[in-house]
């Protein structure tokens, strides 16, 4: 009795906490999508076999279970990424402009700076004009003038310019370069725990199957008087948790998958069937191309 009392005491612990944690987390949520903080998030279950999720094509999964093509998956996966990721695209527009700034730096050496201006002035009235007007005065004037300038000693003033944008440039590209590996890595790390939790899936349902027959096996010795009380609720723990770890596998691939979509900066809830169907062909296309490239 005092063993059933502890753990029903226990658990009534951690089903507190659980509650107090999924409201924490709606709250972030809500302040993520700019709602009202404490509005109800309704979520619905998601399994494998969800149809918005590229995880529920069989053939995905035949990929990751071939250690060749999962290699060519990654190599896929990181160059649609780096194709695709905001930041990495940030940095190649900043190159680009900073890379158009030194070519100005340098042409400021020989190319001079021309200045075309224009003006025209009309005088509609002269208030208060008395007679005709004077002969030889026009109430339109237009000028037009065109400067030429090339300043011979700036007092270095060009050359740093030149160094400057040239340093900064470097930076960049060594900026993206860093980035680029970071996504690269986060990718292929994600990848690789994705590929984990798939293995996972298998081995903790057939460790909830062996469980389940274990506690058949313990509660039938037990109604024969063989086992003690305690064999039995050791046996229903090992079986419930057992159970436990099966169903959360399948989150923790989904939430992997999840990974490997932001750092690849694509999320298949926003693809429909045609683009999902798209990518399989792109994939399919590289492998193929991949293949052929691999000497033989």
């Amino acid at each position: 009795m005092f063993r059933w009392q502890s753990q029903v005491a226990d658990a009534q612990r951690v089903t507190v906490e659980s509650q107090a944690l999924v409201r924490v987390t709606e709250i972030e949520l809500n302040r993520l999508l700019n709602r009202p903080l404490e509005q109800a998030v309704v979520t619905a279950e998601v399994g494998l076999e969800e149809p918005n999720l590229v995880s529920s094509q069989q053939r995905l999964y035949d990929i990751i279970d071939n250690p060749a093509h999962f290699q060519i998956l990654r190599d896929f996966v990181v160059e649609d990424g780096i194709a695709a990721v905001p930041e990495l695209r940030r940095l190649d527009a900043l190159i680009r402009a900073q890379d158009r700034t030194l070519v100005s730096a340098k042409r400021a050496f020989w190319q001079p700076t021309l200045n075309l201006r224009a003006d025209r002035t009309e005088i509609f009235d002269r208030s208060g004009a008395q007679g005709p007007p004077l002969p030889g005065i026009d109430d339109s004037e237009s000028t037009i003038g065109l400067q030429l300038s090339f300043p011979l000693f700036t007092s270095g003033s060009r050359s740093a310019q030149k160094v400057q944008a040239s340093e900064q440039l470097i930076g960049l590209r060594l900026q993206y370069q860093a980035v680029a590996e970071g996504v690269e890595q986060r990718i292929r790390s994600a990848l690789f725990r994705t590929r984990s939790a798939r293995t996972a899936i298998r081995l903790t349902r057939e460790a909830a199957s062996a469980a389940r027959s274990n506690l058949d096996v313990v509660r039938d010795a037990y109604s024969r008087g063989t086992v003690s009380i305690l064999d039995l609720l050791d046996a229903q723990n090992s079986a419930l948790i057992a159970e436990l770890r099966a169903a959360t596998s399948v989150y923790d691939f989904v939430s992997d998958l999840m990974e490997v979509e932001r750092a690849a900066a694509r999320f298949d809830f926003f693809l429909t069937p045609q683009d999902q169907q798209d990518w399989f062909t792109r994939l399919e296309t590289y492998m193929a191309e991949r293949s052929k490239s691999v000497p033989k």
